[in-house]
Parts: C-alpha cells; structure tokens; sequence
C-alpha cells in the first residue's frame, strides 16, 4: 500500500485507541500515525524512508523491502521498547505497525520498488523468510485509491470528530 494509505489506516488505529485513553489522545494519535509508516523505513522510496535516506539505505540492504520491518518479531520489539516509556502509547504503536502489516499482506506491487519475492509480509521471520499473505489489492491501484483510502480516512475523520 501507499503511504498515505498506510496513514489512514494508522489514524483508524488511533482514533479508537485515543477514544478508550482521554488525556492521552495526542500521544496515542501519533504513535499509531508513525507505526503504520515504520515498517517501510526498509525502502529509501517511502515516506520515512525519504526523511531518514541513510538508515533506510542501511535497512533495505540488510533486510530487503518487506524483510524483518515486516515481522512480529519487529512488532514485539518495538512494542516493548516503547512499553518502558508508556504503554498506553506502546499499544497505539504496535496496532499502527499491524495496520501496516496486514495492508502489506494483502497487498502487491511490480516494478523496482518491489521485490520478486512477491506479496504479502514474513510474519515468522527470522525463523522463516516465507511470506504470509493475498495478492488481493495492487499496491496504488484502483481498489487502495478509490475504495480503501477514502473509507478508512472518513472513518478516522468520523470518530476523531467525535471525540473534540
């Protein structure tokens, strides 16, 4: 999925999260919101990856484009890091990552920015490089930019308003 795609599906995370935790709204809003773009520090072409070129360089060659970024593992690991600061925060940052995942899983895309190792995310790794997941949406195609993106940003929009 595209970024912006990613985004939405971060800001449907927090919302509901942020609805459950009042006084923690904005921690929560953007600890979701960076989640759901934090697997896709692997690709110097994504949002993050732009911003923080060398690191994403560094993670694309050592792990490739939906490598380890795209695991439980790294779920688990960054969840429990941000669990010592707060864990109220910590959750909205792994349901962020798992948007990302699960859009990633059934997702998939042609071209330099994509590997042939085809769709879906290694939800196992490092135990297995196999990737779990449905060729059901073509990553910035009709289906993401026509039906997902628009639904999922006037869902968040929708309970987000609730909640001023």
């Amino acid at each position: 999925m595209m970024g912006r795609t990613h985004l939405a599906l971060g800001a449907v995370a927090g919302v509901q999260l942020a609805a459950q935790t009042p006084g923690l709204g904005l921690p929560i809003m953007a600890a979701a919101l960076f989640g759901a773009i934090l697997p896709d520090v692997d690709t110097p072409y994504s949002k993050l990856g732009r911003r923080l070129w060398p690191l994403s360089r560094l993670v694309l060659q050592v792990f490739g484009h939906r490598g380890g970024t795209h695991s439980a593992a790294f779920v688990l690991l960054a969840t429990a890091l941000m669990w010592l600061v707060s864990p109220p925060v910590a959750l909205a940052l792994g349901a962020g990552i798992l948007t990302h995942l699960a859009a990633d899983a059934i997702s998939y895309g042609h071209g330099t920015r994509f590997t042939a190792r085809g769709a879906g995310v290694p939800l196992l790794w490092p135990l297995s490089d196999r990737k779990t997941g449905l060729r059901l949406v073509k990553v910035n195609g009709a289906l993401e930019n026509l039906v997902i993106l628009p639904w999922m940003a006037l869902y968040a929009a929708q309970i987000g308003w609730a909640l001023i």
